[in-house]
């Protein structure tokens, strides 16, 4: 043991924890081998060490989600971790992805979870499996069906709502039949399965350690041994940690921050299972920067021994409308969508482009390592190319899409009791005559108002806008509300309460409006298409269906330059890319060779405020410029 490393572990005792496992960690240099049974366990004193096959064991992990990755680049991501000196891959599974409208499940192409653990075992890497049922990730609704809010505000994440027990069961079943076969005891490559996710900072009046424990014995009666939990490390986060499960922080820094946890967590190792190379971003946020202290982060782990995950060590993207969105715990204000791209600031780019941090990472950690752990050489960066200029041309104006007919109500229905998650509505109905008036409306999540033929403003839930003056009416007149839904809430208690469109009542003045007319425009189910007009709609109404055709000889990855757009979504022969909005900071859509095809490719752009089209370039990397400069905070909320 080197100066350095024992003055490391005496300071971490000094510090008042027990030391972490010790260099001798890193020495342990078993891969997972298929067929090959291994044995992983808690050991040492007080249990507080990872073992593997009977030696300390050091788990080097890197988060790779891959339902964000295209499946032709989960080798690539992959073996880019492996040659960072990183021995295991994390990751969380997205149970709405997975279960469709119909009760029917997918698990193709960047579904196909285990396919993903099997490649990790084919690189040589083991898994950390983090299934949830709830997993954050800065994904729509934590990864929760938004058919759990059909009926508005509920309970979730308890023992005592049986509407959610029977859906979280039927969706663990799904998680069991791919995960015990691949458990290292089964020869497979999964070390340890998480339960939940981060439940003590959820903070509902209905949160239970009967859950969390309920949890454990599901996966115990399945046949799964190994356990941890993802907690902050204050008493308030740690407060459902139950026995002989391991406790991984985010983060967990230094030795000072696993103070409280050692004192709770009996028979069992505590690590850092979320330690943040970079942080999120909003739209209307800066760009992203990496948390360079996270490089002093992983010297202290390979000086020590210490257990951890990098979160995220390649994001990926949000496709689709898959992005989640943050907000104010109980009330749901400070709304902050999250952007399409989910490229973290990790060291492993968006497109799978190793960055400078990706380099100082891979030396702290090589230069740790014995030299039998022949760590590679990293994989050559995917391929990316530019597309020329064109100029997609105008299929038909909003008013003209073909939707679906909802039906009437007296008070406006939400997104979800009409069964939609997410997309477009429409609301209409009529107002009286009368003078100017306050029309008092919460709408999740912006909104474009129209009084008769004119656009009277729109209703932004990001800066908190409740409602908009109605100027004077000598008649009757149609009110319509074009409604655009960002991501579900992904982390707190208000999941619960984060169901889409005209929410509760709408009052003008001191009159409540009701006799409403609801039309769909799911965006999930394919690419908008032109229709008929209806009589009630006018061509006042912003936006417009686009679409070009664009020849290629060859493929690669690219990214749509959406610049000089307003705000609106693409698809790319019929893969919904995901949004865009000018407000920045990101400006370029991935778009994944797999998407596009050799000759005659179709995008369609539904843009929800101009009818006027503007060119688009296809782009070798994404925008990264720093105009405004967001803090990257660590979990520190």
């Amino acid at each position: 043991m080197t100066k350095l490393n024992t003055f490391m572990l005496m300071a971490a005792i000094a510090l008042g924890g027990t030391a972490a496992a010790g260099p001798e960690a890193m020495q342990n240099l078993q891969k997972p081998q298929a067929g090959v049974p291994a044995d992983f366990s808690f050991g040492g004193e007080n249990g507080c060490e990872f073992m593997l096959n009977g030696k300390a064991f050091q788990i080097r992990s890197g988060e790779i989600h891959p339902q964000r990755v295209p499946r032709q680049h989960w080798q690539h991501r992959i073996r880019a971790a492996k040659a960072m000196g990183l021995n295991t891959i994390a990751f969380y599974v997205f149970w709405n992805q997975l279960e469709q409208k119909d009760g029917s499940w997918d698990f193709s192409g960047m579904n196909d979870i285990a396919a993903f653990i099997d490649l990790c075992q084919q690189e040589g890497m083991w898994v950390l499996f983090r299934p949830g049922p709830y997993v954050c990730g800065e994904w729509d609704m934590g990864g929760l069906p938004s058919y759990l809010l059909k009926d508005g505000p509920a309970e979730l994440r308890n023992t005592r709502n049986p509407r959610f027990m029977e859906a979280q069961t039927r969706y663990l079943d799904k998680m069991a039949e791919i995960a015990i076969p691949r458990l290292a005891k089964n020869g497979g490559p999964i070390l340890m399965v998480q339960l939940e996710n981060e439940y003590g900072s959820y903070r509902s009046p209905h949160d239970e350690i009967a859950y969390i424990e309920w949890l454990r014995d599901y996966w115990k009666g399945k046949g799964a041994e190994r356990f941890y939990l993802s907690e902050g490390s204050s008493p308030m986060h740690l407060r459902f940690v139950v026995p002989d499960v391991a406790v991984g922080l985010d983060p967990a820094d230094r030795e000072s921050d696993t103070r409280h946890a050692r004192k709770v967590v009996k028979n069992a190792p505590v690590f850092s299972s979320e330690t943040y190379p970079g942080w999120l971003r909003h739209w209307g946020e800066g760009n992203w920067l990496p948390s360079r202290g996270t490089l002093n982060s992983v010297r202290w782990y390979m000086q020590s021994g210490f257990s951890f995950n990098l979160f995220v060590l390649h994001g990926g993207t949000s496709f689709g409308l898959t992005a989640g969105s943050n907000s104010d715990h109980n009330t749901g204000a400070n709304f902050m969508p999250d952007l399409t791209s989910y490229d973290y600031g990790s060291p492993i780019g968006e497109h799978g482009n190793l960055t400078k941090e990706y380099f100082e990472y891979r030396d702290i950690i090589l230069n740790a390592l014995p030299a039998e752990a022949a760590v590679p050489e990293p994989p050559a960066t995917p391929e990316t190319m530019t597309l020329p200029v064109f100029t997609p041309e105008l299929v038909c104006p909003f008013f003209q899409l073909r939707k679906t007919d909802a039906g009437q109500s007296e008070l406006p229905r939400t997104l979800e009791s009409a069964g939609q998650n997410q997309g477009i509505a429409v609301y209409t109905t009529t107002v009286p005559a009368g003078d100017a008036a306050r029309l008092n409306i919460t709408a999740r999540d912006y909104a474009q108002v129209y009084l008769g033929a004119d656009h009277i403003g729109d209703i932004d839930r990001c800066t908190n806008s409740t409602g908009i003056d109605l100027p004077a009416r000598k008649a009757p007149q149609a009110l319509t509300v074009v409604l655009d839904t960002f991501g579900h809430v992904n982390f707190s208690n208000f999941i619960e309460k984060d169901d889409k469109g005209i929410i509760g009542p709408v009052k003008l003045g001191d009159t409540e409006l009701k006799g409403w007319d609801m039309k769909l425009l799911p965006l999930d189910a394919g690419e908008p298409q032109p229709g008929m007009p209806d009589r009630m709609w006018t061509p006042n109404l912003k936006g417009g269906l686009f679409r070009a055709e664009i020849e290629l000889d060859k493929v690669a990855d690219t990214f749509l330059n959406m610049e000089k757009w307003p705000k609106g979504y693409v698809w790319v022969n019929g893969h919904l890319l995901g949004r865009y909005w000018n407000i920045g900071p990101q400006f370029r859509l991935y778009c994944p060779a797999e998407f596009l095809k050799q000759g005659r490719n179709t995008i369609t752009i539904l843009d929800t405020m101009t009818s006027d089209p503007a060119p688009i370039r296809g782009e070798p990397e994404r925008n990264m410029e720093v105009n405004k400069v967001t803090e990257s905070l660590n979990n520190q909320w």
